[in-house]
């Protein structure tokens, strides 16, 4: 399917489109790394005018392919800057705070919500983290396998970010249909529906919160001054308390669906992390990096020339992290999984807005790890069986079913 010609800007040169719809591209391969890692033979950055079919030329723009240049992208905040109003959609007139205001505003209030995922506060998770887990694990133990997306997966994130919130676990299934219909809705209704219900949920949830905190976390919202003293108001709260939503979520379940996607064909590895579980946490770190499931956006500026690219004030850049995760600049082999390789990875983003809980995502990755390890020998995919995967602005797996062996 060919991009109209007539959709695409007058200032891309012809020989940085691509043709035809992009998610076309990468659905047509079980391992969307590797159909993405093809790209790398092509230029360090292209013009994509169809995202995916339906979406049209609005969601059009420059996509970076190597590690390099999409670190100078998000650490860059003189000429790319953070877009969108996300909120918007629904009526909302407010950025979602802290990801999409721009340095020296964003970090006014992104200081506000950093102890809450420092080191020390990450520790005093693990407990809750690792009981958490384990609990799942329970409820299928016996049955020498699962379906892991649906029975552990998207579950497991979900109830982390419960907790930290203090809101009831009851709420879990309800936040899974609005999560799913809000970040991959088929229609414009069923997104615009999920997200306002989540607004009306987290607005009322608040308002509970105001005089009675039920969490650490919650307390410092309600309670936030920010360094010259302003208090939050009601939609700034709002607006934390969505983008902690979003990004609680979605990213880490992708996350760890694609690692245990991979680990169900690896037994060497299984059993060598099984036997040095001192290994886990660097395991962890490559594995991250081959799986980064993310991807992030700015804004040009202003009229430039981008690495002998001509881009406009406006045009949208999008860092497909999964592509600098597979970048062969930056990582010899870059599809071979190698634990040794310790890698500096981004798949959290870089700069000023690196996604605030990095650690507490690495430590309910590495959990699981310990967790499913320990109780499981033998994690493989069931015979006869396939995963199924979507991708968008995150990539995750819908369906994966495995067994195991008992330890």
């Amino acid at each position: 399917m060919a991009t109209a010609p007539d959709l695409v800007p007058d200032h891309v040169p012809p020989e940085l489109v691509f043709q035809g719809d992009f998610e076309d591209f990468i659905l047509s391969s079980p391992d969307p790394y590797r159909r993405l890692g093809q790209l790398h033979e092509g230029p360090d950055i292209f013009w994509v005018n169809r995202w995916s079919k339906g979406m049209g030329s609005g969601y059009a723009g420059w996509l970076v392919t190597r590690e390099a240049i999409q670190r100078e992208v998000l650490t860059d905040t003189d000429k790319f800057v953070s877009g969108g109003a996300l909120l918007s959609i629904i009526g909302i007139d407010q950025p979602l705070i802290p990801l999409e205001l721009n340095p020296p505003h964003q970090q006014r209030y992104r200081k506000v919500l950093e102890p809450f995922f420092a080191p020390k506060a990450i520790d005093a998770l693990d407990t809750m983290i690792r009981n958490c887990c384990e609990q799942l694990i329970d409820a299928f133990e016996g049955q020498n396998g699962c379906e892991f997306i649906h029975e552990f997966a998207d579950k497991f994130p979900t109830q982390i970010f419960l907790d930290l919130m203090g809101m009831p676990r009851e709420r879990l299934y309800q936040f899974l249909d609005w999560e799913r219909d809000m970040l991959r809705g088929d229609t414009p209704e069923k997104v615009v529906t999920a997200m306002t219900h989540i607004a009306e949920y987290l607005t009322r949830f608040l308002e509970e919160q105001e005089e009675n905190p039920g969490s650490a976390l919650m307390q410092g919202i309600v309670n936030a001054r920010l360094d010259d003293g302003h208090a939050l108001t009601p939609v700034e709260k709002l607006s934390v308390a969505y983008i902690l939503y979003i990004g609680g979520l979605d990213t880490v379940y992708s996350t760890i669906g694609w690692i245990f996607w991979y680990l169900a064909q690896d037994q060497q590895l299984q059993e060598k992390l099984r036997e040095n579980p001192a290994m886990i946490p660097q395991a962890s770190e490559e594995l991250l990096r081959a799986f980064s499931a993310a991807s992030t956006g700015r804004k040009v500026r202003e009229d430039m020339v981008f690495h002998g690219v001509p881009m406009k004030a406006g045009d949208s850049v999008t860092a497909l992290l999964s592509l600098a995760a597979r970048d062969p600049q930056a990582y010899d082999d870059p599809h071979r999984i190698d634990i040794a390789r310790k890698p500096r990875h981004i798949a959290f983003g870089t700069g000023p807005h690196t996604c605030l809980g990095i650690r507490l995502a690495k430590r309910e990755v590495r959990i699981v790890l310990e967790c499913f390890l320990s109780r499981f020998r033998n994690i493989r995919l069931k015979p006869g069986e396939s995963h199924r995967y979507h991708v968008g602005s995150v990539f995750g797996i819908d369906y994966l079913p495995l067994e195991w062996d008992p330890a």
